[in-house]
C-alpha cells in the first residue's frame, strides 16, 4: 500500500467547518427563509470564508427558489402556522453525517502510520476505518476486517500494543453507544476522573484488540451470524491469556471483555428461548391439524 506522507501534511479544508454544520443543518431540516438568513448571516460574519463555502450558500439559496415555487409570502405564512413541536429538527443525521467526515479524515491521515508500522511480527489495523465501516451498516466487510485483525494478533503472538485513546471526548463519541455508556457510568462513579487519568495509565486508552472483539459480536448479531459459542471461548482465552487480571495497563479492556461476554451468553440464552417455543408452537399446530 502506497502513502503519500506529504500530500497527507499539506491538506487544506475544504470548507469551513461552521458554515458547514450550517449547510449540513439547512439539507437535513429543509430549506426555509429564517434558516436561510440565519445561514447568511453567519457567512457574512465568518473573517476568512472559503470560495465553498460561498459556493455551498448559493446552492441552499436555488433550492429554495427552485423548492415548489412557493413566495416568499406564502413561505412565511406557512411557517408561522406550523405547530411549535413539529419544528424541532431530528439531529441524529446531523450527527450521523459529522461523524462519517470526523472519521474519513481520521482514516486518511492514520493510514499513514499503518503503512509504517504494520507487519507480519506487529499487525496493526485502522481502528477509524473499522469504526466507518460499522457505522455505515457494512456489518460483513467489518466483521471480516476484525476477524482478521484478532486471527493475526493471536497466530503472531504479538502483545497487545495498538491503543484507542479513549480518555479523549472526541474518540469516545465515535464508539458505539454501549462502549460511551460504559465510560459515561465510569465517570459517573469515579468524579475524580482527571487525577485517575494521570495516575493509572489504563484509565488513558483500550487497546484496538479489545475493540475489534467487541465489533466482531456486534456485527455478529447485527447479522445473526450462529458463531456466538466459538465468541465465547475466544473471549475467555482473550480474557485470561492475552490480558491477564494482573496487568493493570488494561482496566478497560477487562471491563469490556466481561460487557461483551455477559452480552453473548444472555443472547444466545434469549435465541435459545425463542427456538423452543417456536418448536413448541409448531408441535401444537401439528397436534391440532
Amino acid at each position: 500500500m502506497r502513502c503519500d506522507k506529504e500530500a497527507q501534511l499539506s491538506i487544506t479544508p475544504a470548507c469551513t467547518l461552521e458554515l458547514l454544520a450550517n449547510y449540513l443543518y439547512s439539507r437535513c431540516s429543509g430549506v426555509r427563509n429564517s434558516e436561510l438568513s440565519m445561514y447568511r448571516r453567519r457567512l457574512i460574519e465568518t473573517d476568512r470564508p472559503l470560495v465553498s463555502d460561498v459556493l455551498l450558500f448559493i446552492a441552499v439559496q436555488i433550492q429554495l427558489k427552485e423548492c415548489t415555487g412557493i413566495t416568499d409570502v406564502e413561505m412565511r405564512t406557512k411557517d408561522t402556522e406550523i405547530n411549535a413541536s413539529s419544528t424541532i429538527m431530528d439531529t441524529s443525521l446531523l450527527v450521523r453525517t459529522l461523524e462519517l467526515v470526523a472519521l474519513e479524515k481520521l482514516i486518511s491521515v492514520r493510514q499513514v502510520m499503518i503503512c509504517e508500522l504494520h507487519s507480519g511480527r506487529f499487525p496493526v489495523m485502522n481502528e477509524f476505518e473499522a469504526l466507518y465501516v460499522y457505522k455505515c451498516g457494512l456489518f460483513e466487510e467489518c466483521l471480516e476486517m476484525c476477524r482478521n485483525h484478532v486471527n493475526m494478533l493471536i497466530l503472531s503472538d504479538c502483545a497487545v500494543h495498538q491503543l484507542y485513546f479513549a480518555v479523549h471526548p472526541e474518540f469516545i463519541s465515535l464508539l458505539d453507544g454501549e462502549l460511551s455508556s460504559l465510560f459515561g457510568v465510569v465517570r459517573i462513579l469515579h468524579p475524580v476522573w482527571a487525577l485517575l487519568v494521570r495516575l493509572c495509565p489504563g484509565y488513558q486508552s483500550i487497546s484496538v484488540f479489545t475493540l475489534s472483539l467487541y465489533l466482531m459480536v456486534r456485527c455478529q448479531k447485527k447479522l445473526r451470524k450462529h458463531l456466538f459459542h466459538d465468541s465465547l471461548r475466544l473471549i475467555r482465552f482473550v480474557h485470561s491469556k492475552m490480558i491477564p487480571a494482573n496487568n493493570e495497563t488494561f482496566v478497560f479492556d477487562r471491563l469490556i471483555l466481561k460487557l461483551i461476554y455477559r452480552s453473548v451468553k444472555l443472547y444466545i440464552e434469549g435465541s435459545t428461548r425463542n427456538s423452543h417455543r417456536s418448536t413448541q408452537y409448531r408441535q401444537t399446530l401439528s397436534t391440532v391439524d
